[in-house]
């Protein structure tokens, strides 16, 4: 288990690393000046010079990336927004918070609600309900997150005037009134990820319904209830574990979408803000540390697979 959790780790420093180079690159090939940006469109040469030294622009690439990152590793500092005049870490910390939320409450929905489905599909292999359900996730699947957006907002806003079509937050607002301004975003976010893990489910459930084991459980005369649950399930959902672990990728991308589209202010809006103004500095700590989420689940995932399957703990 150690060596399992070292590997583990070193490779997720590795690819945290690479990925650092990699945004520190992409920034900088950027065709556009932050600091002539930022002093404004009829600023003198030496008002952008003075912004420019005043972030460390005039220096060498290399040297301003081993800066970067050597504080980032030794004090958490990720520099200071050109845009807001204040350090990144304050941003990151304050936006992500909320990005955190958001995605945890699409978690908590996407995961139970897909599994139930899945798992019902599958026991029904064939059936009306099988087919409904397969029909209806391949649906929800082929729908982006910003298309299935629009519709919520258009049939629950528009149309049936339920529920409010923006999510910023107000000083004062009550628990009940900010939690109906999330119910839009959070079913945008797990739209199309219920869809996915309802079919994954479904496929693995209706394989281990049809294994010898489950066959012989039923000749027995075990009730059909304890061979689902205390038999099949555990099995089914080994490899459904893994692609709901996979997918937290897919809503952290997700979130910012649904973030600029109900004007939500988590880090995902900020890091679009960053990018539409250039902002290197937040752009490569918000792009760092949404990427680091997405690194650190692979390895939650991993670690959870390896407990799960005995196959794995005796390679």
């Amino acid at each position: 288990m150690l060596r399992f959790l070292l590997r583990r780790l070193a490779g997720m420093i590795v690819t945290l690393f690479i990925i650092s180079i990699l945004i520190f690159l992409i920034t900088e090939v950027v065709p556009v000046d932050p600091a002539k940006l930022a002093a404004g469109r009829w600023a003198t040469k030496e008002a952008v010079e003075a912004i420019r030294k005043e972030f460390g622009l005039d220096r060498p690439a290399y040297v301003r990336y081993i800066d970067w990152i050597g504080s980032i590793i030794l004090h958490g500092d990720f520099g200071k927004s050109i845009q807001f005049h204040r350090p990144v870490a304050s941003l990151i910390a304050e936006r992500l918070k909320r990005s955190l939320i958001l995605a945890a409450l699409g978690f908590c929905f996407m995961v139970p609600v897909g599994l139930a489905l899945g798992c019902i599909a599958g026991i029904n292999e064939g059936k009306l309900l099988d087919r409904i359900l397969s029909l209806a996730s391949s649906v929800m699947v082929s729908s982006p997150a910003f298309v299935a957006g629009v519709y919520l907002i258009v049939v629950f806003c528009l149309l049936l005037g339920w529920l409010p079509g923006t999510c910023t937050p107000r000083p004062g607002m009550s628990p009940l009134d900010l939690l109906m301004r999330l119910i839009l975003p959070i079913l945008t976010l797990s739209f199309d990820e219920v869809g996915y893990l309802t079919r994954f489910t479904r496929a693995n459930m209706a394989e281990v319904m049809r294994k010898d084991y489950i066959r012989t459980a039923v000749l027995k005369g075990l009730p059909r209830r304890k061979v689902i649950f205390r038999h099949a399930l555990r099995n089914a959902l080994i490899a459904p574990f893994t692609a709901v672990m996979l997918h937290v990728n897919w809503l952290i991308g997700g979130v910012v979408v649904v973030e600029v589209l109900f004007n939500y202010p988590g880090l995902g809006q900020l890091a679009l803000k960053a990018a539409m103004g250039n902002d290197i500095f937040l752009v490569e700590g918000s792009t760092l540390v949404l990427t680091s989420v997405a690194v650190i689940t692979q390895v939650i995932a991993d670690i959870g697979c390896y407990l799960l399957d005995p196959r794995i703990r005796f390679k």
